[in-house]
Parts: structure tokens; C-alpha cells; sequence
């Protein structure tokens, strides 16, 4: 998506405490001894060489590595051949257990139920697995599956769900399925922000500023079912989405306030 490789640096750098976060919590004690999976959704390469970034595959690895969690099982997802190619190529999975470690060339929403079958053979009680999902989409409404993810996370509420998305992708998509500009467009279910909460059965959310780079704008966002400890993620730029600020950026972004001025003087980055 144009702009999206000169924003990659800021986006992993941004994710990457909170995933760290989320393997850190998985290692509590009373829960350090059962394994933590991880999917990510559109993996990409791995590594981006426009600005010489890592991508989220190496970011998520290299996250594993700073927490010293052990029993971690990662799964990545790409429809692009070229894109598996090269991640498979990258030296950092080739040290990773190659028992706990899938690539796959394929769609997202035909991954997911094997992923939830895999967790299935490997836990006595799959409800209690812990691990979180990364979303990347290219697009919005056509680039998250909305309901294979759904279903997993209503199958596997410890997951966390870590959420990349373009403001402008979802303003634009909006003005089809509202106005029905064709019958695919007619088919397809708006979804805002304020509705993830019931739809991924993950009340607890937080959101960051949207970030405006090209022409493009992103936020991102983290959901899980038990409530995070805000106050901690504010200095991350994550905002609890029922604070003053993160309501004003979930209604910002669905459009329901007059009051778009925080999207037109955006920090360009």
C-alpha cells in the first residue's frame, strides 16, 4: 500500500513493546508453563528493504528472544509467493524449532481453522490458550476476515489481537457500502472500530493517534478480553478506548463526530 514502507519503522517499533507485553504477562507463574502461539496475518517477507526495517515475523521473534519465553509457537500467513519465499530465507526462523514454527502460502481465513485445529490437538482445554494475533491488511473491509477471526477468537478469548489499519481505506470503503455503489459493495458488513469490541469478543480495547504519512493515514489498536493496565500502554501512545482520548479517536475514526480536526493536523511522519 503506498506509503506503508516508509511507515513500517514507526509501525514496528510501535508494536513491538506491546508484544513483548503480551509474552511477558504469558509468563506469569501460574501460566508460564503452557505454550503462547502466535499468527501473523499477512507475514510479508519478513524484512523490508526499502528502509531497512525489520517486518513483523522478525519483530515477533525478536520480541520472543528479549522475554526469554520458551514453548512459543509461531504461524505465518502470506498469499504472496514471492513473500514466503523470502521469509522462509531469513536467517532468524532458521533458528527457531522448526516443531513450532508454520509458514503458510495461503488465504487467512482458510489458516485460521487449521490453526484452531492445532491448537486444539496440543491443549486439554483450547478456551485457555494463550497467544496473540497480528492484522496487517492490506485494505480494510477486504483485507481482514472478518468472520474465520471472529470465530477464533470467540474459540480462544486469551488471544490478543494486535490491529494495523488505514484510516483512508475505511473512510473510502464506507462511502461504497453506505451508498451500495455496486452489489459486492451492497453484500459487505460495515465495521468501525466502536463494533470490534462485540465482534472479535474482546471488550477491552486500546487505540493510538492515527499517523499520517503520503497521503495515507494508520492507527493501531490492541484488544483482549481481561482489562490492561491503561495507564502503562499511555506512554506507548495506546489509549483505553472508553478514556476521554481514546473515545475521541474511535469516534474520529468512525465518523461520528463533526469534529475532524485531529485527522486533518496530523503529525506527518
Amino acid at each position: 500500500m503506498q506509503g506503508q514502507s516508509l511507515y513500517t519503522s514507526f509501525k514496528q517499533e510501535r508494536f513491538s513493546p506491546v508484544l513483548a507485553q503480551s509474552l511477558r504477562i504469558s509468563k506469569a507463574s501460574s501460566v508460564a508453563r503452557f505454550p503462547y502461539y502466535h499468527v501473523d496475518l499477512n507475514a510479508g517477507g519478513g524484512y523490508n528493504h526499502e528502509v531497512d526495517v525489520q517486518g513483523s515475523p522478525l519483530n515477533f521473534l525478536a520480541a520472543v528472544a528479549r522475554t526469554q519465553r520458551d514453548n512459543v509457537h509461531a504461524f505465518f500467513i502470506d498469499q504472496a509467493a514471492s513473500c514466503i519465499e523470502e521469509l522462509i530465507a531469513q536467517p532468524a526462523l532458521a533458528s527457531f524449532p522448526s516443531d513450532r514454527l508454520a509458514i503458510f502460502h495461503g488465504d487467512n481465513a482458510e489458516v485460521l481453522p487449521v490453526v484452531d485445529e492445532y491448537v486444539a490437538a496440543h491443549e486439554r482445554r483450547p478456551w485457555h490458550a494463550m497467544g496473540s494475533i497480528l492484522v496487517d491488511p492490506n485494505g480494510y473491509h477486504d483485507g481482514v476476515p472478518w468472520d474465520a477471526l471472529r470465530t477464533f477468537c470467540e474459540a480462544h478469548p486469551r488471544f490478543d489481537l494486535f490491529f494495523n489499519l488505514n484510516v483512508r481505506s475505511f473512510r473510502m470503503e464506507r462511502a461504497h457500502i453506505i451508498a451500495k455503489t455496486s452489489p459486492a459493495w451492497e453484500r459487505k458488513r460495515l465495521q468501525p472500530l466502536s463494533a470490534f469490541a462485540e465482534w472479535f469478543h474482546r471488550p477491552h480495547w486500546m487505540w493510538t493517534e492515527p499517523i499520517q504519512l503520503a497521503g495515507n493515514t494508520w492507527i493501531q489498536g490492541v484488544g483482549r478480553t481481561m482489562p490492561t493496565l491503561a495507564a502503562g500502554y499511555a506512554s506507548l501512545g495506546f489509549y483505553d478506548s472508553q478514556s476521554d482520548r481514546g473515545r475521541s479517536i474511535v469516534d474520529a475514526f468512525d465518523g461520528t463526530t463533526k469534529d475532524s480536526a485531529q485527522f486533518r493536523l496530523l503529525w506527518d511522519v
